[in-house]
């Protein structure tokens, strides 16, 4: 018979806070060891003596070290992705809205640089349906933000599809060349990209000047 006392109730949920906490040490550790040394040249031992666990208690949570990278990279992708889709204020005009996407995701990059670095370092075939999964979603957001610029007369008339693709491809590629480059090297990709994508198709030059709204 199952006991659901409180004492037991409140001894379950003690358990459970505990094993989350140790798990979020874990990834924390191989998080900081992947991002110095990449994945091939991380030990499980070293994981272990970075997170204070033993390895035999790693491997009950993560049974190797690339579901221990998969992990990482896609709880990062998703925050990102989250951040972005919170910062899509439908109330505001379409390119402020795609600003303020763009901002979003920078300032999530900017907060934790290694996990960029993680994933940026390592071959894409390691986590392609990660890559592919978060991609499509960016894409098809970013679409959708185009498209009703281009309705509301802000932007000129384009394949918006076509656009969200190489705006995503885009920051992919310049948050690799920027990764290192300073304290917060990804701060300058929504100017990039509005200066080189956006404004061109821009109908009111007067809108690329303002700031994204915080």
């Amino acid at each position: 018979m199952k006991d659901n006392s409180p004492i037991n109730s409140k001894q379950s949920q003690r358990k459970a806070k505990a094993r989350a906490s140790d798990r979020r040490d874990i990834l924390n550790a191989a998080s900081k060891l992947f991002a110095a040394k990449g994945i091939e040249q991380t030990t499980m031992t070293e994981i272990a003596d970075e997170s204070g666990f033993s390895v035999g208690k790693i491997y009950k949570f993560f049974p190797s070290k690339k579901s221990l990278f998969l992990e990482i990279v896609g709880s990062f992708l998703e925050y990102l992705q989250n951040s972005s889709l919170e910062a899509n204020d439908p109330a505001l005009p379409p390119l402020q809205r795609l600003q303020n996407v763009l901002q979003a995701a920078i300032d999530v990059a900017n907060s934790d640089p290694d996990r960029v670095l993680i994933h940026l370092r390592e071959s894409p075939s390691l986590f392609a349906e990660l890559k592919i999964h978060y991609q499509d979603i960016y894409v098809m957001n970013n679409s959708q933000i185009l498209a009703e610029a281009m309705e509301a007369g802000q932007l000129k008339p384009h394949d918006s599809q076509l656009l969200a693709i190489m705006l995503v491809g885009a920051v992919d590629s310049l948050f690799s060349h920027l990764a290192t480059s300073s304290r917060e090297p990804f701060s300058d990709i929504p100017r990039l990209v509005f200066d080189h994508l956006i404004s061109p198709l821009v109908v009111d030059s007067n809108f690329v000047d303002k700031k994204p709204t915080q």
